[in-house]
């Protein structure tokens, strides 16, 4: 039976549509496997300091596995994307990285900040408390008051 021109455009419509999704995921293909290999040669600089770094904080909790594993994900993210040339992805990483360790505590400023909270709450020795308060706790950091200026 012969077909219509407009049932062979449809045909060949299809046919070329099936042709062009074939190549697209072949492409896909291509690139996950050139990724994954390009991951495999990447250095581990990031992942190394990250993994040093959440081992140095000995003040997480299991509840803060899902944070950890996100400051993991970003550094081999950052090691792949600095490999790779992708500099501004890998700046972007970077912020979203210092966010994620800033959340568990792990930069200066926030440490900094968490031990002088630590050093406001602690109990004053006017016999608020029955403690020996001479030696501040261990996650306290002693400062020296600065003297007072003239007047």
């Amino acid at each position: 039976m012969a077909m219509t021109p407009e049932e062979r455009r449809a045909r060949d419509a299809e046919r070329k549509r099936k042709a062009r999704a074939k190549a697209a995921k072949e492409r896909e293909a291509a690139r996950a496997a050139a990724r994954t290999a390009q991951a495999s040669v990447a250095p581990r600089t990031m992942r190394d300091a990250v993994d040093e770094a959440l081992a140095a904080m000995k003040w997480l909790v299991a509840s803060d596995v899902a944070s950890k594993t996100q400051a993991r994900e970003l550094a081999r993210e950052i090691d792949e994307l600095t490999h790779e040339g992708e500099r501004t992805k890998a700046m972007s990483a970077h912020r979203a990285l210092s966010r994620v360790l800033s959340d568990l505590g792990g930069t200066p400023n926030v440490r900094m900040q968490r031990e002088l909270r630590s050093l406001k709450q602690s109990p004053k020795s006017e016999g608020e408390d029955e403690r020996d308060d001479s030696a501040p706790p261990a996650n306290v950091s002693k400062f020296e008051r600065p003297a007072k200026r003239r007047a």
